[in-house]
């Protein structure tokens, strides 16, 4: 029979026993509840992730083409980029991250996205487009200026008929819109859309300035030097000089003006360099997505 002494020290031991078991207990279900925490956690983030990466796509087909973009929502980051396949279709790269959409850390759950859009096609006709040059006041050619094509003067035509889209629809969709712009103002490439309210005209002077796809200036133009490959329309007085090389067709509405080009300018009608421009035509219609995979 244990005396006394030896009960103590038997209940002490059991009571260090029961002690140490429940401390391992407790240890392992909280490193189980960290480690389902943790876990849990990262099913989050990456779930979110995929919902950034979304959003990315979203802001990239209402910004199209824009390229980068990137922003934050929450309690994480996407970015996006966006490369043109042809003139009508796009691919979109989008990754979505939490806490950041940087894929090169191993802290953040990344999601990324590849898009590819086709946009709608304007009604426009580039194949209507046959003249360097159309104008419905005169176009007088001076000095050694070049023109490579047809030129069409005192010409009734409309804005709509060709582009297939009205002025104010252009204006409102073009990828940039300029009010009174400094000299030699960039960039100039896709859709461009020109006010001049105060200044009297805009002006392209630098030899190594260069613009592409479709300019429409509610204004006259001054172009001496530089570089164009589409369609520039001029809601005014066009008057070209100096060295410029314009690839493409020139459409001017003036009926009283003089539409002069002087100087040693070469202006030539391209009808690839239209085709390209048509396709920067900005449409009513949203771009339709023909393929979508998680990378």
């Amino acid at each position: 029979m244990l005396n006394l002494k030896n009960r103590k020290g038997f209940v002490l031991v059991t009571a260090y026993m029961v002690v140490a078991v429940l401390v391992i207990m407790a240890t392992s279900f909280s490193a189980r509840t960290i480690s389902e925490k943790r876990v849990a956690d990262k099913e989050r983030d990456t779930v979110q992730a995929l919902w950034l990466a979304e959003a990315g796509v979203d802001r990239a087909i209402q910004e199209l083409p824009a390229t980068p973009l990137s922003g934050t929502l929450g309690q994480g980051a996407y970015s996006t980029q966006t490369t043109a396949l042809d003139s009508s279709a796009y691919l979109i790269t989008s990754i979505g991250g939490v806490p950041d959409a940087n894929a090169a850390s191993a802290n953040n759950a990344i999601r990324k996205l590849s898009v590819v859009l086709q946009r709608a096609m304007s009604p426009g006709n580039p194949g209507d487009v046959t003249s360097a040059i159309t104008a419905t006041g005169a176009v007088t050619i001076k000095g050694s200026a070049v023109v490579n094509g047809e030129v069409d003067e005192n010409q009734v035509f409309d804005f709509e008929e060709i582009f297939g889209i009205s002025k104010s629809a252009m204006r409102s969709r073009a990828t940039r819109i300029y009010t009174d712009p400094a000299n030699n103002i960039t960039p100039v490439n896709q859709c461009t859309w020109v006010d001049m309210n105060s200044i009297t005209e805009m002006k392209i002077t630098e030899t190594g300035w260069s613009g592409s796809g479709i300019l429409v200036v509610d204004g006259d133009l001054n172009i001496t030097g530089g570089t164009f490959s589409g369609i520039i329309w001029v809601i005014g007085t066009l008057t070209v000089s100096g060295n410029p090389i314009i690839d493409g067709a020139l459409f001017v509405e003036s009926g009283a003006e003089v539409n002069t080009l002087t100087g040693n300018p070469t202006v030539s009608f391209d009808s690839d360099a239209v085709a390209d421009a048509f396709g920067f035509i900005p449409t009513t219609s949203s771009p339709t997505i023909i393929g979508w995979k998680e990378d």
